[in-house]
């Protein structure tokens, strides 16, 4: 037997022993909370099946069978990891065991994450793509535009975001009044080309946030010495400053999706180039997504920055860090369009990350209205942060500051 820690934010599991294969796991929860919906990865070499072709799932001592998931995250015709939520009592230790079944075998499990790329290839007909890719010259404005939802949107249970993939580059928040996935069917007009019908209330809920000139919630920039670059451009302009960028889905299921973003040739000084792959997952009953992001070597003296945008925000900018482990970013005011509803926005980053916290000034660059936070790697390279957004209409109790920062403190203990 093998124990699994129970790590939170951005370790999910770790084995005890390299090498050792599990019959069993035990998951053990250090907080006197509950953690509902926790989620926790293992990977395809610490488990040995009866059989080639089989995939595991993880049993309770009462027989019953955990959400999960075997993924193909590296798309090589093979799982790798499975993924699973289990939701574990204060302080207890919960033991599961490992079965194998054949892949048509495997339970259905209630579908709580999805990934929705849909793209107009003739006139009135949308398809959803498993990858994209468009170019600096052709950046798709004006009639005609094909993109649903402006690109890429992922959601859960709780809450949706979207990536504008036309240049933009922007990250946008979806507030979600029902759990079902409903984002297949919303940017899509009567005549059944993409259009915008997520600015107003509907039963499923809208898009809530004003990203204004700002990268939104958990978008990528470069700081310079003396600016601020954004990954992309503004709206009004016709040619994009990266080369290409490619969408991929590389999973989705009941309880986790992702997808990733590949920027090649960001030019970020004149002749000075950088490539930028962002890995975003979404997973079951979370307020937020997960971001990953590796680059080419910057240029001297700069630093990757992440934020949160700032433009309807009037109130404390509020920063914890927990026991030297993680930071986190926060706000909580009437933030929404028009200011009509309270939302809570947070980023959660390891604390050895942060470089410094700023405000984007308001000029010298064209990004503005953001709390930005400048970052180094971890030893592998790669700039890890977690986003959240909880909105006063998905949960009443997001109204009050207090209730929302105890959950962003929930998610940074370990």
């Amino acid at each position: 037997m093998k124990k699994i820690l129970l790590l939170f934010l951005l370790t999910t599991c770790m084995a005890c022993h390299q090498g050792e294969k599990m019959t069993s796991v035990t998951l053990y929860n250090p907080t006197d909370r509950e953690r509902v919906d926790e989620s926790f990865v293992m990977k395809a070499s610490e488990l040995t099946p009866p059989a080639p072709g089989m995939v595991p799932l993880l049993k309770t001592p009462e027989g019953v069978y955990l959400p999960s998931q075997p993924d193909d995250t590296d798309q090589d015709g093979a799982w790798d990891e499975l993924a699973f939520i289990c939701t574990l009592p204060p302080s207890e230790t919960v033991k599961l065991s490992v079965e194998w079944v054949h892949p048509e075998d495997y339970p259905e499990f209630p579908v709580r994450t999805n990934v929705r790329f849909g793209k107009m290839t003739s006139p009135s007909v949308i398809e959803e793509l498993t990858t994209d890719i468009h170019y600096k010259e052709n950046l798709p404005r004006g009639e005609g535009y094909p993109y649903q939802m402006d690109g890429p949107a992922w959601e859960n249970d709780k809450v949706g975001f979207r990536h504008y993939f036309d240049g933009r580059n922007c990250r946008d928040v979806f507030g979600k009044l029902i759990p079902s996935m409903v984002l297949d069917t919303v940017g899509i007009r009567a005549d059944g080309t993409p259009g915008d019908t997520y600015h107003v209330m509907s039963r499923w809920g809208r898009d809530i946030m004003s990203a204004a000139h700002s990268f939104g919630l958990g978008g990528v920039a470069l700081q310079l010495p003396d600016t601020l670059v954004r990954l992309g451009v503004l709206q009004e302009q016709t040619v994009d400053n990266v080369d290409s960028t490619r969408y991929t889905l590389l999973t989705q299921g009941p309880v986790r999706s992702m997808l990733k973003l590949d920027f090649h040739g960001w030019e970020v000084t004149p002749g000075e180039k950088v490539d930028v792959s962002c890995l975003i997952t979404i997973w079951a009953g979370k307020y937020g997504y997960e971001n990953r992001v590796t680059t080419s070597p910057l240029p001297e003296g700069s630093r990757l920055i992440t934020g949160i945008v700032a433009n309807n925000n009037d109130k404390e900018f509020i920063t914890h860090t927990y026991r030297d482990t993680y930071t986190s970013m926060n706000t909580h005011d009437k933030q929404t369009y028009d200011k009509t509803w309270y939302m809570g926005m947070s980023l959660i980053l390891p604390a050895e990350s942060v470089v410094e916290l700023f405000h984007a000034p308001d000029t010298g660059s064209n990004i503005k209205k953001t709390w930005c936070v400048a970052m180094r790697p971890d030893e592998t390279g790669t700039y890890r942060y977690n986003a959240y957004a909880a909105w006063e209409m998905s949960d009443r109790r997001f109204s009050d500051r207090d209730y929302y920062l105890s959950l962003v403190c929930l998610h940074c203990q370990k």
